[in-house]
Order: structure tokens, then sequence, then C-alpha cells
């Protein structure tokens, strides 16, 4: 990364903790191609096997086994996208951000209806400054699973911070609030915020 990448990326951070907002990290893709996984089929169930080591390695953060594992199940599956986008989300999480574009690219043209994907590459454009498609990709994840709530999150964030369009950031945000099960108090006071600053012009 750059040097002005990496200053708009702390700009970006320290306005995040000011306004009490967070940034929702991509979500691992849990089954690796859910049409076309047959139960009851040896191969099948080996190659689900393997895939389910690789997420329970991501979920105890052991990235350099879960690359190994996705490595070689891509090999052996290069037409399944959610191993495409789960090894995108460990080259995420390593900061290799260039890498991890180029997988969940991947990701969307093996499976062009796969919200996650969509979710992480546009995450992975704002870092590339490209937020006009960030927003896009966001858009495309509500259109394919309305109930993304993550993405909703991740929108009203993009309205608000990039785009500073207060109204559909607020839209978005209390969807999200809408769909969470946990209560979020640091996103309720900042949508009152936001609230009272359209109120006052």
């Amino acid at each position: 990364m750059n040097q002005i990448k990496l200053i708009l990326l702390w700009i970006v951070i320290f306005t995040l903790l000011s306004c009490s907002a967070k940034v929702i990290p991509p979500e691992i893709v849990p089954t690796p191609e859910a049409e076309i996984v047959e139960e009851g089929n040896s191969e099948a169930d080996a190659r689900q096997e393997k895939y389910e080591r690789g997420i329970a390695a991501m979920s105890v953060h052991d990235y350099s086994a879960a690359r190994r594992i996705f490595a070689e199940f891509i090999r052996e599956n290069p037409q399944m996208a959610g191993a495409y986008t789960n090894m995108a989300l460990i080259h995420f999480e390593n900061q290799a951000y260039e890498q991890a574009l180029k997988l969940a690219e991947r990701a969307i043209e093996l499976n062009n209806r796969q919200s996650q994907a969509y979710n992480l590459r546009a995450q992975l454009l704002i870092i590339n400054g490209a937020v006009l498609e960030a927003r896009n990709d966001y858009l495309k994840a509500i259109e394919l699973n309305p109930q993304y709530s993550n993405a909703h999150y991740n929108l009203a964030l993009l309205y608000d911070l990039y785009l500073q369009d207060v109204k559909l950031a607020l839209r978005h945000y209390e969807i999200y609030m809408s769909l969470i099960m946990q209560p979020d108090e640091a996103t309720q006071n900042w949508i009152e915020h936001l609230n009272r600053t359209l109120r006052n012009g």
C-alpha cells in the first residue's frame, strides 16, 4: 500500500472511531456451492469435509492452515465460488488486498449470486478508492439478499462517510438495526445524532 492510501485509511479509521461507527468485516462462505453439494455421495462428502476443515481453521484465525486447505480445495474444485471468496477473505485478513480483490472477482465470475463476494469486493474497492463501484457492489449484495444486515450497515457507512448522503445513510442504518438480533447502542446513538443533524438543517 502506498503512503497516500495508508494516510487515507488512517483518516477513515479515525473518522470511524470518532463517530462510534465500526467496520463490519466480510463473512466466511459456509458452503462451497449449495446447489452442487450432493448428500450421500462419497466424493461430495470428502469435498465437504475438506471445505469444513478450512472453515474451522478460519474460525480460529489459523489463516495459514486455512490458506493451505483452500488452495488445495481450489486445485481440486476450480469451479466452486465459495472457496475463492474464503481465500479472498484470508488474503483480506492478511492485508494482501490486491490478491484478495482478484479472488473475489473470480468468485463473482463463477457465481454472480453470491452476496458475500460482492460485500467483500466492495470493501476492497473502498481501500482502492473506488467508492462508487463499492456502492454498486453493496447494492448488488442487498439485491441478492435483502436481509443481509452487514451489507446494509456497510452501505450506510459508505453513504455517511464518503458520499455525505445523510438520508440514504439513515435508511440503511435503520434497516440494519431492524435486522440484527443483538442491540447495537453505538449505531442507535449515531442514528439519533444524524436525525438531529437533519432536523437542524
